[in-house]
């Protein structure tokens, strides 16, 4: 399936051809069309054969075209920058993008004038249960690396 076929926000199929991605993997192709439609959707596929880019379809679908906000939860600091540098290429399209990953538990208002936040998983732990107003807004949740879920040390914050 190629990326033009996809119903995407405008511009979006743009900027991925100019990233060099325009046809899509057969998992990839697969899960698109359910994480397009607002499925809910575990995606269960070997390291590097795209989970992230339906995860960021998903999230641009979200933002852009529903006026949703999207929470992006992962289990590490390196792992929530490189997602956060991934998504800030989309900015140009008119979304903002904010990275939540410090160690200080308070509820981050600030956060309420970001379409997209990467946050780890400690950190969206202490955004919920400060409840913040802007979380009412959130309409896509992505739990990425959540096989984590058994990890003693780090799984009660998935829980």
């Amino acid at each position: 399936m190629r990326v033009d076929e996809l119903e995407l926000p405008d511009g979006v199929a743009g900027l991925l051809r100019e990233e060099g991605i325009v046809e899509l993997h057969p998992p990839q192709a697969e899960a698109v069309p359910h994480a397009l439609d607002g499925s809910n959707l575990m995606l269960a596929i070997p390291t590097a054969s795209g989970k992230s880019l339906v995860a960021y379809l998903a999230a641009l679908k979200h933002v852009l075209e529903r006026g949703g906000k999207a929470l992006y939860i992962v289990p590490l600091r390196a792992l929530a920058a490189e997602k956060f540098e991934d998504l800030k290429r989309f900015e140009t399209l008119g979304l903002n993008v904010a990275m939540s990953a410090g160690d200080l538990d308070s509820p981050d208002p600030d956060l309420d004038n970001f379409d997209i936040i990467v946050a780890t998983s400690e950190k969206a732990d202490s955004l919920l249960r400060h409840q913040s107003a802007w979380l009412q807004r959130i309409s896509l949740v992505v739990a990425d690396e959540v096989h984590l879920i058994h990890d003693p040390g780090r799984g009660r914050r998935w829980r």
